[in-house]
């Protein structure tokens, strides 16, 4: 009796592989390498998105007569993967950067606004996959009306 061959269908775990060309060659490792660049989506928003986006400075400053840069990597990193990994609108960007701004301008921690743009990316998330489920659209809400205090608005 012969064997009968079959081939194994292997599945692809993950994320499709993103081109970061252009960070991989100073970046030690493939996922600072992919944060870098998210961080420059961020920056790319804050470019595009000028006027939607006045105080953009606090994110993002760059003189390039005394060759220096201020950046919140982590609130642009944040920004930059709801572009390109979760690819929120550009109108919801512009708004949550604004209220990432307001929220450091009321004197919130980097690191805290990064935390709450992180939940509200997970929250977005789970509701772009059940569209129908009003509990997780709610809880989107929730997570947005976090920020939108954490920055003094109402």
């Amino acid at each position: 009796m012969e064997k009968i061959k079959t081939e194994e269908v292997r599945r692809k775990r993950g994320r499709p592989k993103l081109d970061a060309r252009i960070t991989e060659e100073y970046a030690p490792s493939r996922r600072q390498a992919l944060n870098k660049m998210y961080m420059y989506e961020g920056i790319h928003l804050l470019s595009v998105a000028a006027t939607e986006i006045p105080n953009s400075e606090v994110l993002w400053q760059e003189d390039r007569t005394a060759v220096t840069v201020k950046s919140r990597d982590g609130i642009l990193e944040q920004l930059g993967r709801m572009m390109v990994q979760d690819k929120l609108a550009y109108t919801d960007c512009a708004y949550l950067a604004n209220l990432a701004i307001a929220a450091i301008q009321f004197g919130n921690t980097t690191r805290e606004v990064e935390t709450a743009l992180r939940k509200i990316r997970m929250a977005a998330k789970s509701s772009m996959k059940n569209p129908d489920s009003e509990a997780l659209y709610c809880a989107l809400g929730s997570t947005v009306d976090i920020l939108r205090r954490m920055g003094g608005i109402s």
